[in-house]
C-alpha cells in the first residue's frame, strides 16, 4: 500500500495510508487526510489513482500546492520520493507500496541493500568543500536545499528538492526531481523524472556550482585543492572566482554562496546587517544573487533561508535578527506579501520605527499601510545593474548616523 509521511506539519513521521481510488486532503473534517494547519486550506488537493501511482490536482487552495518546490497547476503524476507541501508549512512525502513497478521497470528495492560496512560514496570534487565525502547507506537518499533531505546542500542553486537516489539492483538509480537548474551525468543533462543507474566513477554536476564522483573507493578520486591548503588537504574556501561583470549582475547563475544562519549566534553580531524578509519562492530568481552582491559591495546581509520557517532554530534566530539588524529590505511580490513571516517582520520594524526600503519586485494590487508611504525602490528586469546600485545606495543613506 502506497503512503504519505508528513516530514513537516503538525505531526511529524506521521504516515497516511493511501488504499482509495480517490483521496481528498484539506483541513476540513470531510476530507481522507485531515491536517489541521493555517496553511492548509479546507479542501486544499485531491489524490486519484493513476495506474500503480497517484495523480495530483490542487484544489484552488489558498497557499497553494507544491512538488518538490513546483507549484502544482494541473494534473501532476507522483512518483516516490515526491515531496508534496501544502503551503509553507506542510511537507508530506509520497511513498510506493513495496514490490510494485512502474511501467520503465524500476523496481522501488532490491536485494542486498547498502551497509554501514560496504556501501558506495559520493565525493565532492568541485564545490565549497572539494574531497568532502558523504557516505551512502540509505535505500533512499534525497538531495537538495531544503533541511528534511537526506543529504543537505546549502547553495543558491540547487532546488529545494533536487534529486533522488534509489537503491536498485546493487547500485543507485539517479533521478531529476524537475529541479531548476538541472543535473548532468557524466556532462549529460538529465530528463526530469527519468531514473538511470549510476557506475562507478560518474560524475554527477547539480546546476554549475557543485559536481560529484560516484564511488565504492573514495580514496582513489583525486581532487586538485587549492593552492596553500596546508598538507593538501581540501580547502573549505570555494575554488570558483567572484564574477562582477555587468552580465552577471543579478543573474541567478551565480557561483557564490549564500549565508548560512542557525542558533548559537554570538549577541550583537547582526548589528549593522540589512534583514532581507522575502518570499520563499522568489529566492532563486532574485533574492539569492541580489544577496550575494550586496555582500560583494560590503553590505552585510541576513537571511533566513537555511531555516524551517517556524521551527525553533528559526525562531532563536529570528529574534536576534528583528532585535540586531538595523535596517529591513522588503522584496515586495504578491507572494511576499501573502506571506505572514513578511509581515511579521515589517510590522516589527514599523512599530520601532527602524527603517524600512521596499524593493518592488513584482507589481501588487495595493501596498500594506506599513510600506504605502516609503521610499522604495522598482526592481527593473531591463536594466538590473541599474536596480543594484541605486538599492546599495539607498541602503547607504539609510545607514548613516544620524547628525
Amino acid at each position: 500500500m502506497s503512503r504519505l509521511i508528513m516530514r513537516r506539519g503538525p505531526s511529524p513521521n506521521k504516515t497516511f495510508a493511501l488504499d482509495g481510488e480517490v483521496i481528498t486532503i484539506g483541513s476540513g473534517s470531510k476530507n481522507t487526510i485531515v491536517i489541521l494547519d493555517n496553511d492548509v486550506s479546507r479542501e486544499h488537493c485531491r489524490l486519484q489513482r493513476l495506474a500503480v501511482d497517484y495523480e495530483l490536482h490542487d484544489l484552488n487552495s489558498t497557499r497553494g500546492t507544491y512538488v518538490s518546490g513546483q507549484m502544482v497547476r494541473g494534473p501532476f503524476a507522483l512518483r516516490p520520493g515526491h515531496m508534496i507541501e501544502l503551503g509553507e508549512n506542510v511537507v508530506l512525502e509520497y511513498e510506493r507500496a513495496p514490490g510494485t513497478s512502474e511501467l520503465n521497470k524500476v523496481p522501488v528495492r532490491a536485494a542486498g541493500e547498502p551497509t554501514e560496512q560496504s556501501h558506495p560514496y559520493l565525493v565532492m570534487t568541485q564545490g565549497p568543500i572539494p574531497g568532502q565525502v558523504h557516505a551512502l547507506t540509505k535505500t533512499l537518499i534525497r538531495v537538495g536545499r531544503d533541511l528534511t533531505n537526506e543529504l543537505v546542500l546549502q547553495d543558491s542553486e540547487i532546488s529545494r528538492f533536487h534529486l533522488v537516489l534509489r537503491w536498485t539492483n546493487g547500485t543507485y538509480v539517479i533521478e531529476d526531481l524537475g529541479s531548476t537548474n538541472g543535473t548532468l551525468l557524466n556532462g549529460a543533462t538529465l530528463a526530469a523524472k527519468t531514473p538511470i543507474a549510476l557506475s562507478t566513477n560518474d560524475i554527477i554536476r547539480l546546476a554549475t556550482t557543485l559536481e560529484f564522483r560516484f564511488t565504492w573507493q573514495p580514496n582513489d578520486v583525486k581532487v586538485d585543492t587549492p593552492a596553500g591548503a596546508a598538507g593538501g588537504a581540501a580547502s573549505t574556501a570555494p575554488t570558483v572566482k567572484t564574477e562582477t561583470r555587468e552580465a552577471k549582475i543579478l543573474q541567478p547563475n551565480s557561483k557564490r554562496q549564500t549565508t548560512m544562519l542557525g542558533t548559537g549566534l554570538i549577541p550583537g553580531s547582526l548589528i549593522g546587517h540589512v534583514f532581507l524578509a522575502y518570499a520563499r519562492e522568489d529566492w532563486e530568481p532574485i533574492v539569492a544573487p541580489m544577496t550575494m552582491l550586496l555582500q560583494d559591495s560590503s553590505v552585510n546581509v541576513w537571511v533566513d533561508q537555511y531555516l524551517m520557517q517556524g521551527g525553533a532554530d528559526w525562531t532563536v534566530a529570528v529574534e536576534q535578527a528583528l532585535s540586531e539588524c538595523t535596517l529591513l529590505l522588503v522584496v515586495v511580490s504578491p507572494a511576499a506579501l501573502n506571506s505572514r513571516y513578511v509581515r511579521l517582520a515589517y510590522r516589527y520594524f514599523f512599530n520601532r520605527e527602524k527603517p524600512i526600503i521596499p524593493l518592488i519586485y513584482s507589481p501588487v494590487d495595493d501596498l500594506p499601510i506599513e510600506l504605502k508611504n516609503l521610499k522604495s525602490v522598482r526592481y527593473d528586469s531591463s536594466d538590473r545593474k541599474k536596480t543594484f546600485e541605486e538599492l546599495t545606495t539607498e541602503i547607504r543613506n539609510r545607514q548613516k548616523p544620524k547628525p
